[in-house]
């Protein structure tokens, strides 16, 4: 005669039950990443990674055919009170380390053209079950064509991006110190020093 003992069943099937409920709660708790909202750089935060975007996006751009000439800047695109002198200043910038002489339209020799594709940030969040992830990214994203000023001419045009985050992680609603980062290729480096990162 074969005895069954209906407790022991029970108490195997609740544990695998609870087991998988478990397992499908952590799960879904890894991948709730989502994007909270813009914040147009009113923060420090905010205004260091777009800053940090940038910096690595001027690191591919290339005047050099403004040596010694007299250029004139020309921003269009997704341009705006928050983005417009800060993408100013960081072409006219590169612009004289070539030795380029910043003019007026009228006494240029040349115009660059900045076509801003996207230049702000985002906050987003990420959600565990004993912790989570706050983070600011920025982008920097710039078509940048240089042009003579009596013909039109187009001379070059080049397509310029960056982007950075700055990360701060919890453990049970308890904040690790944060950090800054830069988008190389596919991996995010982390920056030691954001203040002088150029």
């Amino acid at each position: 005669m074969i005895t069954i003992n209906f407790n022991l069943i029970t108490i195997r099937l609740v544990s695998k039950l609870l087991i998988s409920a478990v397992s499908i709660c952590l799960l879904v708790a890894c991948s709730s990443t989502q994007k909270t909202g813009g914040q147009g750089m009113v923060s420090v935060i905010a205004q260091n990674v777009v800053r940090i975007a940038g910096a690595k996006a001027a690191r591919d751009l290339n005047l050099s055919e403004l040596k010694g000439r007299k250029t004139n800047l020309v921003i269009t695109g997704f341009v705006n009170d928050f983005n417009r002198g800060f993408i100013s200043n960081l072409i006219n910038s590169q612009i004289e380390i070539v030795g380029g002489k910043l003019v007026d339209a009228n006494n240029s020799e040349y115009i660059v053209e900045v076509g801003v594709n996207a230049a702000g940030n985002d906050n987003g969040s990420s959600d565990y079950l004993l912790g989570g992830a706050e983070r600011t990214e920025g982008s920097v994203d710039l078509t940048v064509v240089i042009r003579k000023t009596n013909s039109g001419e187009r001379l070059s045009s080049q397509t310029i991006r960056g982007y950075a985050k700055y990360q701060q992680g919890s453990f049970l609603k308890i904040s690790g110190a944060g950090a800054y980062f830069y988008k190389q290729g596919e991996e995010w480096v982390i920056i030691e020093d954001p203040a002088r990162f150029k």
